[in-house]
């Protein structure tokens, strides 16, 4: 992930109003999860035919989420760690 500029910051600053689990939950799960869910799914029909569509996809809906929500964890914790080195390092 990058540093936080200017930009960035007030950008985390306003998402992390949302607090934690609210973050997970919609940009790890649902944002990430659910939509790579389907995009896969979508994507290895093309490839290999629809006959194994709904199996796909139900495989995906149930990986793809969990990912999601370590996906989540981790981008939170990163962006967080980010924000509080910013903040402690303007307030001195």
């Amino acid at each position: 992930m990058m540093k936080m500029n200017e930009k960035r910051l007030a950008r985390w600053t306003q998402t992390r109003q949302m607090g934690r689990t609210k973050f997970i939950w919609l940009r790890g799960v649902l944002g990430w999860g659910v939509t790579t869910a389907v995009l896969s799914s979508l994507i290895m029909t093309v490839f290999q035919g629809f006959p194994t569509f709904l199996f796909r996809l139900g495989i995906a809906m149930i990986l793809f989420p969990i990912g999601g929500y370590f996906w989540g964890i981790w981008v939170w914790e990163l962006a967080e760690k980010q924000y509080l080195a910013v903040t402690k390092h303007n307030a001195t």
